[in-house]
């Protein structure tokens, strides 16, 4: 199949048992549930023909339902034990391709609902690197802060995570730190047909990433992070 013909299954898994900040999901963030966010930008993502929204509560469900409406978007419905604390995202598409994929072919787009600031131009530009490399991809973002500071705590006393710590030889200033990147969980981008093998390890395998800024690469986890994007999606200009 070529690349340029190649049809998108969009897939946005959003459970109802968050413990670090409540309701998460459907938390309210500007006037909208935080999952409505993503999945509004998704909706208008030209490339994508199907969106798969997969989440053990059908409260969620109607809740998607009543706020947009496309005939894009279908339900995955998860048991409990398919969506607590344990259940990582990869392994559940891994472990169900069956049921989540079906017939479908071609690649699938996940999309965190915890990711607000992706915008579907983003989406754009990651399929776009997907197709001129024939690579799969991942988002990711500039760590925000060096992490060649990085320690860690023995006996109340400090031990470089890394040999040639600037807390050891002195150059501390930051502008002379490495660059180093991280994964945003905003945009993953594979074929379909790679989760039906058993080689599959980790969504970041082979991959090449796709670099948004750290503003756009807000991820909600708990309060502060929920705070943070609150603030500025009241204030746009704001960069942080």
């Amino acid at each position: 199949m070529e690349l340029q013909n190649i049809k998108y299954t969009a897939f946005v898994p959003a459970r109802s048992g968050s413990k670090r900040l409540k309701d998460k999901n459907i938390k309210i963030l500007n006037g909208k549930p935080l999952l409505i966010w993503t999945l509004e930008e998704v909706v208008k993502c030209k490339r994508i023909s199907e969106i798969i929204f997969s989440t053990d509560s059908l409260d969620y469900w109607n809740l998607v339902k009543s706020q947009i409406k496309s005939q894009k978007i279908i339900l995955d419905l998860r048991g409990s034990d398919q969506a607590s604390d344990n259940v990582k995202i990869f392994d559940y598409l891994k472990n169900n391709n069956k049921k989540i994929f079906s017939n479908r072919k071609g690649a699938f787009i996940l999309a965190l609902p915890t990711a607000p600031f992706r915008k579907t131009f983003h989406i754009d530009e990651a399929i776009n690197l997907f197709e001129s490399l024939n690579k799969p991809v991942f988002s990711a973002t500039e760590f925000s802060f060096p992490i060649s500071f990085a320690f860690k705590l023995s006996n109340q006393n400090w031990e470089p995570v890394f040999k040639n710590s600037p807390m050891i030889t002195g150059n501390t200033r930051s502008q002379d730190q490495e660059k180093v990147f991280r994964p945003n969980g905003a945009i993953y981008i594979r074929r379909i047909e790679e989760l039906f093998g058993n080689n599959l390890k980790t969504l970041y395998d082979n991959a090449i990433p796709f670099i948004m800024d750290c503003q756009e690469s807000i991820d909600i986890d708990n309060i502060l992070d929920f705070k943070v994007a609150e603030a500025l999606m009241k204030n746009p200009k704001k960069h942080i």
